[in-house]
């Protein structure tokens, strides 16, 4: 027991140790008011830079160089692709459902498909696998956010926009300027045919790619420190409730059914319970799809998330 609950420290703590250093950094530096005479951080401009650092830049090089190197098969990486898939379908129905019961309008509705059906399995979830499997796992993770990211992307997005102002080639074209699918199809293709990159190149790309995580966490909690409950407190308290309860108990009983075990299905259910992702928000926010809303559970599932993740950590450990 004390072996579990020591390995469950090691893995969540460092997660939220860092995720503070962005909170802090964003309420004492980035929103500080400045000293008369003083010059005020363009903070907006601040978190755009590390956004583009973050997604466009480390993180493809963290996914190409965890697939070229990976000695995971080709064939186990379908699997981590269909959960990730299947989830975010399953639970944009649970998000329609529970919200026709409750007779949302149309903007509750998409609020809270992006509340339930994004999942934080970038900057929370992957640093949970990397701390709780190991680098071997940390492949299978990458595969499902990406899938995840995909559909969020095109699925997501085609809700999230259902007015019509965005038309399917428009969204076709955004997803293609995604650098996560050139990085994963360079890769392969390296990998199939044997190239080996000189290596002062595969170096450098893998040094880009480790500042991924830390970068994540940082921006976790810099998102996190502008986030404000308000009026929306009860139906946000719901949506984690659901977000939190819902995810693992589907997950477990689809990989089940898909005959998925061992620590491919551990680390497959913890990305489906991941809580409300930055992505989701970052989408509200874009279509106007009650942000506030998306930004409570985001909160709120975030907090919880700290008990149903060390719960799953016993459960698979």
């Amino acid at each position: 027991m004390t072996q579990t609950l020591l390995r469950i420290l090691e893995t969540i703590l460092p997660v939220f140790g860092v995720a503070g250093v962005g909170y802090l950094f964003s309420r004492w530096v980035l929103d500080r008011k400045p000293q008369p005479g003083g010059q005020r951080i363009d903070a907006a401009s601040v978190k755009r830079a590390l956004h583009t650092l973050t997604f466009h830049y480390a993180g493809p090089a963290l996914v190409f160089t965890a697939l070229r190197e990976s000695t995971v098969g080709f064939e186990a990486l379908g699997a981590p692709a269909l959960v990730a898939l299947v989830m975010y379908v399953l639970l944009t129905l649970v998000a329609v459902g529970l919200a026709a019961a409750l007779r949302w309008g149309t903007d509750e509705r998409k609020g809270a498909v992006l509340a339930l059906a994004s999942k934080n399995c970038g900057n929370y979830g992957l640093p949970i696998i990397l701390f709780a499997f190991g680098e071997s796992a940390l492949v299978i993770g990458t595969v499902f956010m990406i899938t995840h990211i995909l559909v969020h992307m095109t699925l997501g997005l085609s809700i999230a926009s259902w007015s019509g102002e965005h038309p399917v080639r428009k969204r076709i074209l955004q997803v293609l300027r995604f650098p996560y699918i050139y990085a994963i199809g360079l890769a392969l293709i390296l990998r199939v045919l044997g190239v080996e990159l000189p290596m002062a190149i595969s170096r450098t790309v893998a040094l880009v790619g480790e500042l991924w995580i830390p970068l994540m966490l940082l921006l976790l909690g810099v998102e996190l420190s502008a986030i404000r409950i308000g009026h929306v407190f009860k139906a946000a308290t719901l949506l984690t409730c659901v977000k939190l309860l819902v995810p693992p108990v589907v997950a477990f009983g689809l990989t089940t059914l898909l005959g998925i075990d061992g620590v491919t299905q551990s680390v497959l259910v913890l990305q489906s319970s991941m809580p409300t992702a930055v992505n989701g928000l970052l989408v509200a926010r874009q279509f106007d799809a009650r942000p506030d809303l998306v930004a409570s559970t985001l909160l709120l599932s975030t907090l919880g998330s700290i008990l149903t993740i060390a719960l799953l950590l016993a459960f698979f450990g």
